[in-house]
């Protein structure tokens, strides 16, 4: 899109004064508009794929209960409706790279940068995880597969926190960025309740894989949550 010169009539400042802002700012807001429109558009499609990856993972959970806890969410995979999975993992995939394409020009600081690039890095990481269930009979794709669960585990707090932490800086009152600041804090929770589990009930028979098994579905929604927050954070700087 051009931008159009209006030139403000009279000593009053005419069209100008109308809307506040200065020639040179009107400039500004003609040019730049598409570009928010832009980011409003990426930042509604995360929004739409993070809900359609919950509605598609509550919906497995009654279309193959043989998969519920004690097993993890990947292992809906090797169901019959497998590919429903597969898709879920494409659509957190497909909005980490969403948010990532919206929010990249607002983040300045040096860390901030590094989160939002690993953003990116963990959305391959759940196409990876799509492209590759964790079946047993197949050595190569399980462990593409486990390198992918790691960098999204592992990785999401770290890239979700500095993110966060970017989007404060850039803020002119830091409350409102908080929401991004708390949900970041409940991925770190999430992981260590996870993590926790896994170590403290390693070897006990039974309650070990259930409780597991929950905390694993507890950990990805602080994730999905992160990101629609984040999503929403970023939709609201473009208006």
């Amino acid at each position: 899109m051009r931008a159009i010169q209006i030139t403000p009539r009279g000593s009053d400042g005419g069209l100008s004064r109308a809307f506040g802002e200065s020639q040179t700012s009107l400039r500004y807001w003609i040019v730049y508009t598409p570009r928010r429109e832009e980011m409003r558009t990426k930042a509604t499609l995360a929004i739409g794929l993070c809900l359609a990856f919950l509605t598609i993972l509550s919906g497995l959970h009654l279309l193959e209960p043989e998969f519920n806890p004690p097993h993890f969410i990947s292992e809906y995979q090797l169901g019959r409706f497998g590919w429903l999975m597969s898709l879920a993992f494409f659509c957190l995939g497909a909005a980490s790279l969403a948010l990532f394409a919206a929010a990249r020009q607002e983040i300045h600081t040096r860390a901030g940068r590094f989160g939002i690039w690993g953003l990116l890095i963990i959305g391959v990481a759940y196409f990876c995880g799509g492209i590759f269930p964790p079946d047993p009979k197949w050595f190569v794709g399980s462990v593409l597969h486990g390198i992918g669960g790691l960098v999204v585990i592992f990785g999401s707090p770290i890239a979700f926190t500095l993110v966060s932490r970017g989007f404060v800086r850039n803020e002119a009152s830091s409350t409102a960025a908080r929401p991004l600041i708390w949900t970041a804090a409940l991925t770190w929770l999430s992981l260590a309740l996870f993590y926790g589990s896994s170590v403290a009930f390693r070897g006990a028979p039974g309650s070990r894989s259930i409780v597991v098994g929950w905390t694993n579905r507890i950990l990805i929604t602080t994730f999905v949550l992160w990101l629609l927050v984040a999503a929403y954070h970023v939709r609201n700087r473009s208006q």
